[in-house]
């Protein structure tokens, strides 16, 4: 997650609001996750193996097992020990004897990873709207960026996997597959418009013909770095302000 952690140096996503008395924990989130599973619309938990032995890099977003909260359907199921697969967009979960399971992305809403280390709070959601631009994110998890009341910067935390090369080409002499980051960043603004942006100035004024002098003005003497997800949140706040 270091990489990240330059896109969000503060933990200014929102945090979820949940009394946690009616959280369910430890071994009463397993018999919900159990529910999941065994459920007649389809299961959505597999035991997890070992095929990304040998590949260089990691399919990740966490390589530590992090606490969470993870929102299916009308429950909400806290401390949670999971990975989030970016590269197969799902989730690993760790239960309390240390087996692990697969749980796929088609009836989880969302979850939160918590960070203890960085104190941070990083937020995934499903959002239909992207599905509207490309199909292939209907089940999509995006990491929230920003989360306001008339705009939405969202990362898609993808990854991609770069196949040894033995016979020549770009990738000659490449040895071992590699997943590498492949990262892509949406701005999704009032009636749901889902724009592909770059996460630079130039990106964002474009993105905001309508308010663009007052925004540029806001960013130059904020001194905000445009180049950030946190700068980018900066200058999307004030711009729902205007």
């Amino acid at each position: 997650m270091n990489k990240l952690t330059l896109l969000l140096p503060f933990a200014f996503v929102a945090h979820l609001t949940i009394a946690q008395s009616n959280v369910p924990v430890g071994l009463d989130a397993e018999r919900n996750l159990a529910e999941i599973g065994s459920n007649n619309t389809g299961a959505i938990i597999r035991t997890y193996d070992n095929r990304y032995e040998g590949v260089k890099g990691t399919p990740f977003f966490n390589e530590e097992w992090k606490k969470s909260t993870v929102t299916t359907g009308n429950k909400l199921i806290a401390n949670m020990e999971i990975k989030y697969n970016a590269y197969e967009n799902n989730i690993l979960y760790r239960n309390t004897k240390g087996e692990q399971f697969v749980l796929e992305p088609n009836k989880i809403e969302s979850f939160v990873i918590e960070d203890n280390k960085t104190m941070q709070e990083y937020i995934f959601r499903r959002l239909p709207s992207l599905a509207k631009l490309n199909p292939k994110f209907a089940n999509q998890f995006v990491l929230m960026l920003h989360d306001g009341n008339s705009t939405q910067l969202v990362m898609v935390p993808e990854k991609k996997l770069i196949k040894a090369d033995f016979k020549g080409g770009y990738n000659a002499g490449k040895k071992y597959d590699e997943l590498v980051d492949a990262q892509t960043f949406y701005l999704i603004g009032p009636n749901n418009k889902v724009e592909k942006v770059k996460l630079n100035k130039k990106s964002l004024l474009k993105a905001l013909p309508n308010k663009q002098e007052k925004v540029q003005e806001y960013v130059s003497l904020a001194n905000i770095d445009l180049n950030t997800g946190e700068g980018w949140a900066k200058a999307l706040t004030f711009y729902e302000s205007l």
